[in-house]
């Protein structure tokens, strides 16, 4: 099981490192979108995130329950941000990925 938890946090980690770095790539063009990158990422980040919650619950780790909730609901924002932002190209919604996808990893770091 610890080595479940592992897995589920190298690609949580992986998940952020494609949002940000699509989302810099992006950022050097004229028009950046929201590209099914983001979107499949996000899923990744959602799914991830919600496998190293259930189980540090399974391992008896102790677990900061506001902290998850907070990230959790930050990774549906992320998520919904930019499935929106894919099916609609609204520019805002590309920033709002990159911007939530930045404060959740700031909960992540800074929270203790």
């Amino acid at each position: 099981m610890e080595i479940l938890r592992y897995v589920f946090l190298v690609f949580h980690l992986f998940g952020f490192a494609a949002i940000m770095g699509g989302l810099f790539f992006q950022l050097r063009g004229k028009d950046p979108v929201t590209g099914s990158y983001m979107v499949s990422s996000t899923v990744v980040q959602l799914v991830t995130g919600a496998g190293l919650i259930w189980t540090r619950i399974s391992l008896d780790l102790p677990v900061d329950t506001a902290k998850m909730w907070v990230k959790l609901g930050l990774d549906v924002l992320i998520a919904a941000t930019a499935v929106t932002g894919m099916r609609n190209k609204q520019p805002w919604a590309f920033y709002g990925v990159g911007t939530f996808t930045a404060a959740a990893a700031v909960v992540a770091v800074a929270w203790t």
